[in-house]
């Protein structure tokens, strides 16, 4: 993935910069042009530079040197520098015109940490015009920007059934729960071991998938023999549980890390897997004296028994978390052993998310989780494991080998339950199996469908992670806040957003120190906030009523807060004004964190002379010194095709090239005016409100350059495409502003490419700040809502990633990326 910034200017332009920058250079040559006096102008300007830039950071190793053409260049002096690189540099516009007043310009690469004893050296011969390090350019506002805005970085699965055949994790988010287990952010793939009991019909001991992952187990139905299954069902349960992750072997089971117990108390019979109450009850607490700390039970009996329950208490008692199947006799209730108060009942969903036509239902349906659909697409039913020489159905015999095999039923669904249970518990060994429970089910996501159906609604095991993941505090600028302005300077405003990557809240309070009176904190969050981002804000834009020394809230993943710092320049004299903002957390657990950012205001009166070098492209052009910005242009000007939409309105078009998106290739697309492209169903809504990521509603195979509430029929708007460079395929939004019922009102320019390689582009040339947006989803979803990459989502309950600024350039693989 190749993430691609241009910093902006917002208060002046870039160029006006460079102009300020030049005029202050050449004030003095200006005056006497060819003169002793402008050469010492020159020199002069340069040292002022050169013992200026201890406190401006600069390129590592470079140096732009300006060369007299009317003096010979001593060679000496270069040699002593130990050059290892030579670049040349345009000057053109010196003279304040077109030409280079007669100076060559070079950018000189020497080895790091000599930068500046090299320009002291330079400046000594009277060749050299001027030496100055090549200072790193910011925009005209802070020196420490805000975190960049970003993809979601992706954990691909290379099992190579995962992709195609495992839908069901990929409803559950899996792949990102897989993510932050091993992310430095994370858990950073600290795994604790924890046994999973599997009371069942044993298991095929020699499958690849499970084989590292297996004990001893015990056989209930013909004791002293091994658990090998002889249904297939719980070699089935055992692979959803924990089939390896990333050995490029057939699929991949929830849990990375697990011991698996196969206790055998189901057998064949007459092509039917049964088995008896007592041995279930002794297999439930055997599973529980070996310190399993999760007992799935993939069965079902249809009236409650007291050796059964006694065994079910004894293992609750000891602290395992029971987990059971409901049943898979719609409309009949939940069965048994799911119906005990101490287990867990799961019921099953089907592909697209709602409740499977054979679950069971009742009061004791705790959470569901994906167990397919009847029916004879092999797409809508669950891939597992299964034992070689035992009957499969998608071939009507028995498998010549271990492999895989379809099935469907609340057995699955229970499994991967198990699976996210043990997985959590991996990674919050100090959880038990009570507070598991109530996790999987505070964190599923919510469905329309009743709670008899569903409980709480169906597992995500991201979402059970991260609420499992420490508490903490991230913010924004967390390198520090400096600016350099001029005196007099109006007041302005950043504001600094406080991030937890935990689902756990964390309670904070901010306070500054050592501002005085040109510092003021404010609470954006308060229920009678304004926006408070904007810059060049005057001072009665400013709510005092709201100052405060201390500010609180409570942050947690997808809700953060928000100080903003209101900087009142206009009294301060010249000098340097520092400040510290300080914010403290307190956990659940009384536990203490702190984070503090630096707040640094330099008052001059000609500000940027040092943070704005000049920078100049071979072509004379103004060129940024970070990551190169795109923004497409058709290959010929008669290429565009602009279309007539208006609010709420859509456009069919034909695509100029194949695009591949998650391996399904595509002719054809649809604009809406809400600023996205689909590629699914043709009469998908447009007009459905925004939404964070997966979009299990319509539109869910589509790229979501800017998904807000528009209008591109507005005066000045445009939306078109054209054929860019190399083949790309470009949709343009020009100018478009949002729809006259959203407020505040802004206007957003931005492009979405589409590469033949199955790559995707987003450009952002025009956007609004953070604080002007009330809804809108950036990022891209394929496949039903399978795979997406979540740029960013704001509403007003939930604000995760970043929003694209101007400048903004992002790039996804259109496979690797999606995921």
């Amino acid at each position: 993935m190749r993430i691609q910034k241009m910093w902006t200017v917002r208060v002046f332009s870039f160029v006006a910069l460079v102009s300020l920058l030049l005029s202050s250079v050449l004030s003095a040559y200006a005056q006497d042009a060819g003169s002793a006096g402008s050469t010492n102008a020159l020199i002069n300007q340069s040292q002022l530079g050169a013992n200026a830039v201890e406190t401006a950071p600069f390129a590592p190793g470079e140096i732009l040197v300006g060369f007299r053409r009317d003096i010979v260049r001593a060679s000496s002096v270069l040699a002593e520098l130990r050059i290892q690189a030579v670049e040349a540099l345009d000057l053109r516009g010196l003279d304040g015109r077109a030409g280079d007043a007669g100076i060559e310009g070079q950018l000189l690469h020497v080895p790091e940490g000599t930068e500046l004893a090299a320009i002291q050296q330079l400046l000594q011969d009277p060749s050299v015009a001027f030496a100055v390090p090549n200072s790193i350019v910011y925009a005209a506002a802070d020196r420490a920007i805000d975190t960049i805005t970003q993809p979601e970085t992706p954990f691909n699965a290379n099992d190579p059934l995962y992709a195609d055949r495992q839908w069901y994790l990929q409803r559950i988010n899996a792949s990102r729960a897989w993510a932050l287990a091993y992310a430095t952010d994370g858990f950073q793939g600290q795994f604790s071991s924890v046994r999973v009991g599997i009371v069942d019909s044993g298991v095929d001991f020699e499958h690849p998938e499970l084989k590292s992952r297996l004990l001893e187990g015990v056989n209930y139905v013909t004791p002293g023999a091994e658990a090998t299954d002889d249904c297939g069902h719980g070699t089935d349960v055992a692979g959803l549980v924990g089939a390896i992750l990333n050995n490029k072997t057939g699929i991949v089971g929830v849990a990375p890390e697990v011991e698996i117990a196969p206790y055998k108390v189901l057998h064949n019979v007459g092509g039917r897997c049964l088995g008896t109450i007592s041995a279930v009850a002794a297999a439930i607490r055997r599973a529980a004296d070996d310190e399993s700390q999760v007992i799935n039970l993939s069965l079902e009996s249809s009236s409650p028994n007291v050796v059964m329950e006694s065994a079910i208490k004894y293992a609750y008692d000891k602290g395992a978390l029971l987990i059971a199947a409901v049943g898979n006799g719609y409309p009949a209730s939940v069965q048994w052993p799911a119906a005990y108060a101490e287990v867990m009942g799961v019921a099953a969903t089907n592909y697209i998310d709602r409740h499977a036509t054979y679950s069971n239902a009742g009061r004791q349906v705790e959470i569901a989780a994906p167990g397919g659909e009847i029916g004879s697409n092999l797409g809508v039913k669950i891939l597992s494991t299964w034992p070689d020489g035992v009957y499969c159905r998608d071939i009507d015999a028995p498998l010549p080998e271990s492999g895989y095999c379809t099935s469907e039923g609340t057995s699955m669904a229970a499994a991967m339950v198990s699976g996210a249970a043990a997985f959590v518990m991996s990674v919050r060994p100090d959880l038990t199996g009570a507070q598991v429970r109530q996790l999987l089910r505070n964190t599923a996501t919510r469905s329309t469908e009743g709670t008899d159906f569903v409980g709480s609604g169906r597992l995500d095991v991201h979402a059970a992670l991260r609420y499992g993941l420490p508490t903490n505090l991230q913010l924004a600028y967390e390198e520090g806040i400096s600016r350099q302005i001029p005196l007099g300077a109006a007041p302005y405003t950043i504001t600094v957003r406080v991030d937890n990557s935990s689902l756990s809240a964390i309670n904070w309070q901010a306070t500054v120190d050592g501002a005085d009176s040109w510092l003021t904190m404010l609470n954006p969050d308060a229920d009678n906030a304004d926006v408070l981002n904007r810059e060049q804000q005057t001072t009665a834009d400013l709510s005092t009523s709201r100052a405060a020394t201390i500010i609180s809230g409570t942050t947690e993943y997808g809700d953060p807060g928000h100080i903003s710092l209101v900087i009142s320049p206009t009294h301060l004299i010249t000098g340097s004004y520092v400040a510290t903002l300080k914010v403290v957390g307190t956990r659940a657990d009384s536990s203490i964190i702190s984070q503090t950012v630096g707040i640094g205001v330099l008052i001059e009166t000609q500000p940027f002379q040092y943070y704005f070098p000049l920078v100049l492209g071979s072509n004379g052009s103004v060129t940024s010194a970070t990551a190169e910005h795109e923004w497409e242009m058709p290959v010929t000007i008669d290429s565009r095709t602009t279309y007539s939409m208006s609010d709420e309105s859509d456009v069919d078009i034909t695509l100029p090239i194949t695009f591949t998106l998650r391996e399904r290739a595509y002719t054809s697309a649809r604009i809406f005016s809400n600023g996205y492209l689909d590629f699914g169903n043709a009469d998908a809504a447009d007009h459905t409100t925004s939404s964070c990521l997966p979009n299990l509603g319509e539109p869910n195979d589509a790229i979501y350059g800017w998904w807000a509430d528009l209008d591109p029929g507005a005066i000045g708007a445009q939306v078109s495409t054209f054929l860019a460079a190399n083949n790309r395929f470009v949709i343009e939004f020009d100018n478009v502003p949002t729809a006259a019922s959203v407020s505040p009102a802004y206007r957003v320019s931005f492009q979405i490419v589409l590469y033949p390689n199955g790559n995707i582009g987003l450009n952002y040339g025009q956007a609004p700040s953070w604080g002007d947006v009330s809804m809108a989803t950036v990022g891209v979803e394929a496949i039903e809502g399978r795979f997406y990459n979540q740029v960013a989502c704001k509403d007003d309950q939930t604000e995760l990633g970043l929003l694209p600024r101007i400048g903004d350039s992002l790039l996804f693989n259109g496979e690797e990326d999606i995921y």
